[in-house]
């Protein structure tokens, strides 16, 4: 695999290199909004066409559509921080999505189908907007989480219900009538009927409310992959109902709770002797149904993870408790379940899974690369390999972020000297095969022998990697300087 891995990323420069993308054709992630697929049966539409396997790190813009079968899950985060988390059986399409010239968010989403909850960051200006739109109702937010339920009725029309956790969402029926729906309040419209004249509490639900000391930072990753927590700077809240407070220490509560393993992925700002994480399952009348308590010294750089199985019966919440914590490499290993490899050289590492797979059978196994040992890779591959080039690359830069894999490299070919620039993104198939592609590449332009050359290679070179895995992928991960395959080992 390592030989694989080598002709890859030399074949990903090269087409880099060589391939010619003009610059107005390109649609950036920092205006547009980045898809993370979280489970398979995600597909995409772009600009009205036919639906293909959507990958993680994608971008989408106007007219763009995401949808989701009965298992597929994805994560949909707009370059001001907002998010909005897409459920199985659920259809939305970006309207509009506009940066306007003070970076402010103008976003339409239309949701035809199925259960959406977004997390919108406080807009910034006046004009500033994020609307959903459904069959029956719009709905306008300035800076609040909400849920949007969309489900179709016996006679044909669709009941859209509003639930909002923090702040306020003003509801307009396409029937007539508005009603204002504060936090801890819901409202059902029915298509072809007016709003009603209030809005109804949401009953209360159990909860999971876990908190840390001062100056540890934690994120909590839930069943579903879905995650909520501050770690550093960085704050998600794509699970439903949840919320992130700070003060003296950080506290998670997640309103929606799920029965199977969540897992807790925690960093230190400064080292902390015997950090203890305390997790407490709270039933609806707020009564605590469980209390465990994982405790850990943490070092400035360490990032722990430890999983905390949660059990629902008859609505009690309950637990096993933390397992041992681990040091991990990178999110993207705390983020994986079973079987990690995400240490040691990458021809070790290879040569571990391609070994392990053939011992055990369906079993839950990722493959883990981080941005640092990729670009060592991809330089050393280069140099080795740079004879068999047509053209001088030098200076290669790689990084890995929730939009992709970029790379960036200088090259001469003859009198011409550029710089040039593409992303990777990657999925799965329904049934576990591997994708990649390039999103967008810009580059200088190529005689058309040299262009065609060059796509042919790497379509052959994509191929070839993703038949090399030796594992049913079920879910491919972009994070912050790493790059993960999460899946299971053939049956």
């Amino acid at each position: 695999m390592k030989k694989v891995l080598a002709v890859f990323l030399v074949l990903v420069v090269a087409v880099v290199a060589f391939l010619y993308f003009p610059r107005g054709g390109v649609i950036e992630a920092v205006n547009a909004a980045v898809l993370a697929v979280l489970n398979s049966g995600v597909d995409a539409s772009r600009g009205g066409g036919d639906f293909q396997s959507a990958l993680d790190g994608d971008v989408f813009a106007t007219g763009d559509v995401v949808r989701a079968d009965d298992n597929g899950r994805a994560v949909l985060t707009f370059f001001d921080g907002s998010t909005v988390s897409v459920d199985p059986k659920s259809r939305v399409r970006v309207a509009s999505l506009t940066k306007t010239g003070s970076g402010s968010l103008q976003l339409e989403l239309e949701q035809s189908a199925g259960r959406t909850w977004a997390s919108v960051s406080k807009l910034a200006t006046p004009d500033s907007k994020f609307i959903i739109k459904t069959p029956s109702m719009v709905a306008t937010v300035r800076g609040t989480t909400f849920e949007t339920i969309v489900e179709a009725q016996p006679d044909g029309t669709v009941t859209t219900t509003i639930k909002t956790s923090e702040g306020e969402v003003v509801v307009q029926a396409a029937a007539g009538g508005t009603v204002t729906v504060p936090a801890g309040q819901q409202v059902d419209i029915q298509q072809n009927q007016p709003a009603p004249p209030a809005p109804q509490p949401i009953p209360p639900t159990p909860k999971l409310r876990l908190s840390g000391p001062a100056g540890v930072g934690f994120t909590v990753i839930d069943p579903r992959g879905l995650q909520c927590g501050l770690s550093g700077t960085a704050l998600q809240r794509q699970i439903p109902k949840c919320d992130v407070l700070t003060g003296a220490g950080q506290t998670v509560v997640i309103g929606e709770v799920v029965a199977g393993t969540y897992s807790l992925v925690a960093t230190a700002a400064a080292a902390v002797a015997n950090a203890a994480i305390v997790a407490e399952g709270l039933g609806a009348s707020g009564a605590a149904d469980f209390s465990v308590k994982l405790e850990r010294s943490i070092n400035v750089g360490d990032l722990l993870r430890s999983t905390l199985p949660v059990t629902i019966t008859s609505g009690t919440l309950g637990s096993a408790g933390f397992t041992a914590p681990e040091l991990v490499t990178s999110v993207c290993g705390a983020e994986a379940t079973g079987r990690v490899f995400s240490g040691g050289g990458l021809t070790e590492r290879a040569d571990a899974l391609v070994a392990f797979a053939a011992q055990q059978k369906g079993a839950p196994v990722a493959l883990v690369y981080t941005q640092a040992e990729l670009s060592q890779f991809a330089a050393a591959s280069l140099t080795e390999q740079q004879a068999q080039l047509p053209v001088k690359v030098s200076n290669v830069k790689l990084a890995i972020d929730n939009a992709g894999l970029h790379l960036a490299a200088d090259v001469a070919a003859g009198p011409l000297n550029i710089t040039a620039k593409g992303d990777v993104i990657a999925g799965t198939t329904t049934d576990g095969k591997l994708l990649m592609r390039m999103r967008n590449i810009e580059a200088g332009p190529l005689p058309s022998a040299a262009r065609d050359q060059i796509i042919a290679a790497i379509d052959r070179g994509l191929a070839t990697f993703a038949q090399s895995m030796p594992l049913s992928v079920t879910r491919v991960a972009f994070r912050s300087g790493c790059f993960a395959l999460i899946g299971k080992t053939p049956s």
